[in-house]
């Protein structure tokens, strides 16, 4: 049977936590409408940051212990609900983004803004090297097509 073949462009990347295989991540960075989502996207984490760092500094400045000599903050309760409340936001929009459960392929379900930074620095640079190409792909037949250089 004849077939048609299309590559669409799509990247799995295998992801590999604390050294033993978890899965992988699927998503199509050539893809304008993902591009067009991922970038909005990381424009929303860094509004979404930028109210989380103002908790963050507000909460911090409460200086009390809790007296035992371990100075552990009274209000530790609230700042690790914060960093909780801002993975969880991430790890929903990560699902909403590349599809259901990829956080949890990722992340494993441990809460970490450390291992967030290292999702977006793993991806972004596929992103934006696909969003190049097609970008340099496009530039260089109109620049053909005007006779210049």
């Amino acid at each position: 049977m004849d077939s048609l073949n299309i590559s669409t462009g799509e990247k799995r990347i295998p992801i590999v936590r604390d050294g033993v295989p978890a899965g992988e991540v699927v998503f199509n960075p050539s893809d304008v409408l993902f591009a067009e989502k991922f970038y909005t996207l990381l424009g929303e984490f860094q509004a979404k940051f930028n109210q989380y760092q103002v908790r963050s500094r507000d909460l911090e400045k409460d200086t009390r212990t809790n007296g035992l000599g371990d100075d552990v903050p009274m209000n530790l309760g609230e700042r690790i609900a914060l960093v909780k409340e801002a993975c969880k936001y991430v790890y929903e929009q990560i699902d909403m983004l590349f599809g259901e459960n990829t956080s949890q392929i990722v992340f494993g379900g441990a809460l970490s803004l450390d291992a967030i930074q290292q999702f977006f620095s793993g991806v972004t640079p596929f992103i934006q090297e696909a969003r190049i190409e097609k970008i340099k792909k496009y530039t260089n037949k109109r620049i053909k097509r005007n006779g210049k250089k």
